[in-house]
């Protein structure tokens, strides 16, 4: 093999560092960076990465959003609510024409021109602070091309879709005109597209849920490994759940119960101390044994490279902080909603026969089950009320400790809806949260200074420009 084959050849990322990129979303920096990098294509492309980050430091999280939706459907009101709820400024092809007043405003109307003009209001900084959303802009597929060469890369295009019915009635020359550039706009704006029906949702309903969506970023590099926490009580379904799930995107599934299992069986001196904990009556298993176990199973190499779900852990918010303190920590947390009503009636009917040990459902109409009935009894392994209380008495302080990290799914209805409910929370990018557990302070009164320490580079700029200034770029 030559030197450029072995060169060419990717290189995969190895798991140890994956849960770094994702924390602090390097992907999604240097995608971002490399894209401005080759369509701006500076002189000095070091001293342009060098201030490119630097903005992108103070600027990363601005959204910057696109509206497309039907002539009959009134984009500023929902405009003005994104302004309203998260500051962000709307953008029109009229805002752009009182740039220049004195130049000939008809010619704002050009796709170059637009994009130019855009260019220079966003390199002028006074959307730095808002960021933006174009209304009305842009009107086809040219325009949107124009307005990418010059750098102007939204975050968020939304496409709200009407009514059939109401799309019929108002079947104008606008109409016309803007199903013929919606296949365009679609196009250009692939990657970012996000559909939505506006069903019978008011104005404030479809703006509020623009508002969710757009404190959403979406994710651009490599796909990710779930390592996912599904929380719920007793019969809520969660191992069936995690099972399904584990199929369907070929994860690992990581019950508790069955690991501890494993885990009192094994010859080892925590298999040794899980043993002395079962045969004294009433002593609980401690934290640090439990997340010894998880630790055992979710580090392995099968789960780094495939990702897992777990279920039956965390109880308590003091595991669940035990959790997040291991090298990969879950990336999604996933919450089932259910009342300990229902969870009680389900499992009160879920019994199993004394004899072959197979399962049966009382609240299903298998006619098998009235022929034993004298033979079904509870499941030995469930406890059922004490599960529930510790459920009841600790999910209120997880969901507090999770906050905006997790998603709380309603696991009430039929299994196929809570399944689809499930894979949809899956398939959207994990919410834009604070972590879990901040990064440690650092008191710099406790910083000392080593005199084998590394110079400040910056003392070597004058030298290495030698007198020439560094070029100062503006960005959009």
């Amino acid at each position: 093999m030559c030197n450029y084959e072995r060169a060419a050849k990717p290189r995969p990322i190895l798991s140890d560092f994956v849960s770094y990129i994702e924390k602090h979303k390097l992907y999604e920096l240097f995608y971002e960076l490399l894209t401005q990098l080759l369509i701006q294509q500076p002189e000095n492309p070091v001293a342009f990465i060098k201030q490119c980050i630097q903005h992108a430091i103070r600027k990363r999280d601005i959204p910057r959003v696109i509206l497309i939706a039907p002539p009959n459907f009134d984009k500023m009101i929902l405009a003005k609510i994104l302004q309203k709820e998260i500051g962000i400024r709307p953008v029109t092809l009229e805002d752009l024409s009182a740039l220049s007043p004195a130049e000939d405003t008809c010619h704002c109307y050009n796709a170059n021109e637009i994009a130019m003009r855009m260019k220079r209001m966003l390199m002028s900084g006074i959307l730095h602070e808002s960021g933006w959303i174009l209304v009305d802009i842009p009107r086809n597929k040219k325009e949107a091309q124009a307005l990418q060469r010059v750098g102007v890369i939204p975050t968020h295009v939304i496409h709200i879709i009407l009514p059939s019915a109401e799309n019929e009635t108002q079947k104008n020359s606008k109409q016309r005109n803007y199903k013929r550039t919606l296949r365009g706009l679609r196009e250009a704006f692939a990657n970012h597209l996000i559909e939505i029906e506006a069903g019978t949702r008011t104005i404030q309903e479809l703006g509020k849920y623009c508002v969710a969506l757009v404190k959403i970023r979406k994710y651009y590099g490599k796909p990710l490994f779930f390592r996912i926490v599904l929380i719920g009580p007793p019969g809520s379904g969660r191992r069936s759940l995690a099972k399904y799930i584990s199929e369907r995107f070929n994860l690992v599934h990581v019950d508790f119960n069955h690991i501890l299992e494993q885990a009192c069986v094994q010859e080892t001196a925590l298999g040794e101390v899980l043993r002395l904990c079962k045969h004294r009556c009433g002593q609980k298993l401690k934290s640090e044994a439990k997340i010894q176990i998880v630790k055992q199973h979710i580090l392995s190499s099968e789960c780094l490279k495939k990702g897992w779900i777990l279920t039956g852990y965390p109880k308590t918010v003091e595991e669940f902080k035990l959790l997040d303190m291991i090298f990969t920590p879950p990336n999604r947390v996933i919450i089932l909603e259910v009342d300990i009503k229902t969870c009680r009636e389900r499992l009160l009917n879920r019994q199993y026969n004394i004899i072959t040990g197979s399962k049966h459902n009382l609240a299903s109409s298998d006619s098998s089950i009235t022929d034993q009935d004298d033979k079904l009894n509870v499941h030995l392994k469930d406890d059922i009320e004490q599960d529930l209380q510790e459920y009841e008495g600790n999910i209120e302080a997880i969901m507090q400790y999770a906050k905006e990290t997790a998603c709380v799914i309603n696991a009430r209805d039929e299994r196929k809806c809570v399944k689809e409910r499930l894979e949809a929370c899956l398939m959207q990018p994990a919410p834009s949260a604070k972590p879990r557990i901040p990064p440690p302070t650092i008191d710099p009164m406790e910083i000392e200074f080593d005199p084998d320490d590394e110079p400040d580079l910056r003392s070597f700029d004058d030298i290495r420009t030698r007198g020439t200034p560094e070029p100062k770029y503006s960005f959009i």
